[in-house]
This record gives C-alpha cells, sequence and structure tokens, in this order.
C-alpha cells in the first residue's frame, strides 16, 4: 500500500469517528443517564433527584411559543467542559451549548445540572441558567419542525438566535453586560445574540406573528 493510500485511510478513518462522535457522543461513555418522559439525559455529573424540574422550566418557557405543539423528545448531553465537550464542539467549543441538524440532540458546555448552570468561560456572559440554555436550544427544534430543515438552515441568524433567546426569556450578556462589551468590544460574539433578540422582540411588537418574522423580509 502506498503512503498516499494509507494516508487517504487515515483521514477517511479520522472522518468517519469525528462524524460519529458528532452524531453519538454516547460513545464517549458518558456515566450517567436518566429519562425524563420522551428526553434522555446523559451528564458526566450526578444528575440531582429533581432535574426533571429543570427540564419542566426549560419546557415551560420553550411552550410560550407558538410553534410549540407538545413535549419534544431529545437526547441531552451535559458535558463539564472537557475532553468530553471538545472532541464533540469541534469548531463551536466556545459556545455554552449546540444542537445537531437532523438529531433533536443537545450537548451542553460545563453544565452543572445541581446548580442550574451552564457555563462557557467567556470573561463577560460566560454563566447562563442551564433551564434557559435548553428553551433556546429546544427552540431550534420548534424553528425545524415548523419550517423544514432547508429552511431553518436558510433563515438568517440574527432571526433564529435572536427568537431562541426570545423564548427562553434571556440572553448570556444582560443590559449592562451588553453595554460593558459593546464599550471594550463591539464585534463580541455575546452582542450579537444580544442584539437579535432585541431586533427579534421589536419585530414581534410590530407583527406579532412568528411565521410573518421568519418568512418575510
Amino acid at each position: 500500500m502506498t503512503t498516499f493510500k494509507m494516508a487517504q485511510r487515515a483521514a477517511v478513518a479520522i472522518a468517519t469517528l469525528a462524524g460519529v462522535i458528532a452524531y453519538a457522543p454516547q460513545v464517549l461513555g458518558f456515566p450517567y443517564e436518566a429519562r425524563f418522559g420522551q428526553t434522555v439525559v446523559r451528564s458526566e455529573r450526578p444528575l440531582p433527584a429533581d432535574f426533571g424540574a429543570i427540564l419542566d422550566e426549560a419546557d415551560a418557557l420553550a411552550a410560550r411559543s407558538p410553534l410549540y405543539t407538545g413535549p419534544v423528545a431529545r437526547l441531552i448531553f451535559l458535558t463539564s467542559g472537557g475532553w468530553r465537550w471538545r472532541l464533540v464542539a469541534l469548531q463551536q467549543s466556545g459556545a455554552v451549548a449546540f444542537r445537531r441538524p437532523l438529531r433533536n440532540l443537545i450537548v451542553v458546555n460545563d453544565a452543572d445540572p445541581a446548580a442550574d448552570r451552564a457555563r462557557n468561560h467567556r470573561a463577560i456572559g460566560g454563566i447562563r441558567t442551564l433551564h434557559d440554555v435548553l428553551a433556546h436550544e429546544t427552540t431550534h427544534i420548534l424553528i425545524t419542525d415548523h419550517f423544514g430543515l432547508a429552511r431553518a438552515i436558510a433563515f438568517p441568524h440574527w432571526k433564529v438566535e435572536g427568537y431562541a433567546d426570545h423564548v427562553a426569556g434571556a440572553s448570556s450578556v444582560d443590559d449592562a453586560q451588553a453595554r460593558q462589551l459593546r464599550a471594550k468590544d463591539p464585534r463580541d460574539p455575546g452582542l450579537a445574540y444580544y442584539d437579535a433578540r432585541r431586533r427579534v422582540e421589536a419585530a414581534l411588537a410590530r407583527d406579532p406573528s412568528v411565521d410573518h418574522l421568519f418568512l418575510r423580509p
């Protein structure tokens, strides 16, 4: 076998492994698992006995959206922000959480389920409540289920992320932190989400139709 073919096979093997990890993080051996209705949660840290209440809070927020039609089946991975997170997150390692397209799979960075917290360790806006993070990511599922994957991918970033934060009722930064970031670095990613939420809320104040929000230019 030539060196070139060996390199090709190695590249294919690495890409395949990355794909498996990205869409099936359970291969990394999350030690704790529990089922809550249609939702399965796997975690690096022990899940408190009342963790279902955190999911209930997240679902109560998601249910405020007219896109919500009932309980959402999800597979949630709560990482501790270490090697499992870095392997699964890839280019999204600076996020608090993300959802994989094609599956209702949510992965959370440095989650502390006992404290209802999730972190990405940014100096400003690096901590969110876990239940609003889960509501945000669940809203992405609602958007995809309602409009279809192709449309959901094509929607402007500000509409998708701003609406998810609107439903969650929170952003990574509050008003005071936003002013602080704007003075320090107007291009900080936290401001993009904050501004997107404000833009979505202004649009919905003029016209409360979520369909119009997403489908009209």
